[in-house]
């Protein structure tokens, strides 16, 4: 679960390595953000290969959160980290490889490159 200020890890390769979250989009009291959401991320640390520079604004959507998620199979999915990803204002993925694990939530709302580019198993 995001919230308005928080600080999350960003896991793909666009050189970025931490945001904070300036705005949760989609909704005019939303004050939390679940995997799936939309979100307007301000960039506050950098790797050494990068292709984004400090201070910068940009649309992600959150990939993974430390929230208990229900799915209506039975199964439950619960990560160690937040962790986002980096869009274009196009809606699509800033850098071309995902790293980790995904949730299944993306799938619904509409985020299958982002699913398929991570190369793993989604919980």
């Amino acid at each position: 679960m995001l919230q308005k200020g928080s600080v999350c890890e960003i896991v793909d390769n666009s050189g970025a390595k931490e945001a904070k979250c300036i705005c949760i989009l989609g909704g005019f009291f939303n004050k939390v953000a679940l995997s799936g959401t939309l979100i307007l991320v301000s960039i506050r640390k950098l790797r050494l290969i990068r292709r984004v520079k400090l201070g910068q604004i940009f649309l992600a959507v959150v990939t993974r959160t430390r929230k208990w998620t229900k799915f209506k199979d039975g199964v439950q999915s619960k990560f160690d980290q937040n962790a986002i990803v980096l869009l274009t204002p196009k809606q699509q993925i800033f850098g071309s490889k995902v790293g980790g694990p995904v949730s299944r939530k993306l799938r619904r709302r509409k985020f299958l490159k982002i699913l398929l580019s991570s190369g793993s198993t989604f919980f």
